[in-house]
C-alpha cells in the first residue's frame, strides 16, 4: 500500500494467531477479577483476622473439620481463579491443611452460583447439579483426609508477617494512623498475592490458547465412541481449557455429541485441576502433595463418572 509518495507495509495477521490472541485475553479477562478477589479475600485474613479467633471456629474433629470446610464453600463462595491465595494464607493462620485443602477443592463447585450456572446449562437433568455437588464433595472429602495425615503440606511453612503491619491488634483502630497503616498492610499483602499468581494465570491462559486453537477437531471427535475415551477426553479439555467454573457448565453443555457422564466429569475435574491452578499448585505445596493433588482428583473424578454413566 502507500500513503502519498510513503510505502506502507501491512502484516496479515494469521486467523490462527487471531483465535489463539482472543482465547488467551478471553480467560486472562474472566479470572483476572476472581484472582483478585481472591487476593484481597487473603490480605484481610492476613490483616483483619487474629489467628486465635479464627481458630476457634475450627473443630477438633477431623471428619467435622473436613465437613467445615467443604460447606465454607456455599458460604464463601471462592472461584478456583483465586481460591489458592486464600488457602494459603488460612493455612499460614494456622487453619488445619483438612480443612483448608478440603474447601479449596470444593468452593469452586459447592457454591451457589455455579449449582444455578449447572442448572440452567441442563435444563430438566437435576442429577447433573446433584451429582457435580456430590462428586465435588467426595474428592474434598478423600483428599481432605490425605492432607490431615501429611505433616505439612505448603511449600514454605510458617506466617510471613508484613513490617508495615507490625503493631498490636489494640493499637490498629486506636488512631486514622493506625488504620491508614491497616489499609496500606491490606494493599501490600493484596498485591504480593496477586503478583505472585497472576504470573500463572498468564502461563497456564497462554497454554489454554495453544490447545483450544490448534487441536486437531478430528481428535476430538475419536474420543465420542467410547464411554471412557469419553471420560477421559472430557477430563483432559477441562484440564486444557481451563473454563473457569462459573462458566464451565455451559460450555460442557455445548459438546452434545458426549455422554452426560463425560459432560459431568467436564465440569468436576475443571475446577479443582486445569492449567492455570497447576502453576499455582506447583509453587504452593510440597511436591508431595503436588502430586497427591494431581492424581487423586483425577482417578477419584474417573472412577466416579464412569460408575455415574451406568446410572446415566
Amino acid at each position: 500500500l502507500a500513503v502519498g509518495s510513503l510505502p506502507v507495509v501491512v502484516f496479515a495477521m494469521p486467523e490462527s494467531f487471531s483465535i489463539f490472541s482472543t482465547v488467551v485475553l478471553a480467560i486472562f479477562i474472566e479470572a483476572m477479577p476472581f484472582l483478585a478477589v481472591g487476593a484481597l479475600l487473603s490480605a484481610l485474613i492476613e490483616v483483619l483476622v487474629p489467628s486465635d479467633r479464627l481458630l476457634r471456629f475450627i473443630p477438633k474433629n477431623r471428619a467435622a473439620g473436613i465437613a467445615l470446610g467443604i460447606a465454607a464453600g456455599t458460604i464463601l463462595p471462592t472461584c478456583e481463579c483465586g481460591v489458592v491465595p486464600v488457602i494459603r494464607r488460612l493455612m499460614k493462620k494456622g487453619v488445619p491443611a483438612h480443612v483448608a485443602i478440603s474447601y479449596m477443592l470444593s468452593a469452586p463447585i459447592v457454591n451457589p452460583v455455579v449449582l444455578a450456572s449447572t442448572w440452567f446449562a441442563f435444563p430438566g437433568h437435576p442429577s447433573m447439579v446433584l451429582l457435580r455437588l456430590l462428586f465435588a464433595a467426595v474428592v474434598a472429602a478423600v483428599v481432605g483426609v490425605i492432607a490431615g495425615r501429611m505433616r505439612n503440606v505448603l511449600a514454605a511453612p510458617g506466617v510471613t508477617v508484613d513490617a508495615s503491619c507490625d503493631c498490636d491488634e489494640h493499637q490498629h483502630g486506636a488512631s486514622t494512623a493506625h488504620r491508614g497503616r491497616r489499609l496500606l498492610a491490606i494493599l501490600h499483602h493484596g498485591a504480593h498475592e496477586f503478583l505472585d499468581m497472576g504470573k500463572f494465570l498468564i502461563l497456564g491462559a497462554i497454554a489454554a490458547g495453544l490447545f483450544k486453537t490448534y487441536l486437531p477437531q478430528d481428535t476430538i471427535l475419536l474420543f465420542a465412541e467410547n464411554i471412557f475415551l469419553q471420560v477421559v477426553g472430557m477430563m483432559l479439555l477441562a484440564i486444557l481449557l481451563s473454563v473457569c467454573s462459573e462458566a464451565d457448565a455451559f460450555v460442557a453443555a455445548s459438546f452434545r455429541i458426549f455422554s452426560p457422564a463425560s459432560q459431568l466429569a467436564f465440569i468436576t475435574i475443571g475446577p479443582m485441576i486445569d492449567l492455570k491452578l497447576i502453576g499455582m499448585f506447583f509453587v504452593t505445596f510440597r511436591r508431595k502433595f503436588f502430586w497427591v493433588l494431581m492424581v487423586v482428583p483425577i482417578i477419584l473424578v474417573l472412577v466416579l463418572c464412569l460408575l455415574a454413566g451406568v446410572w446415566l
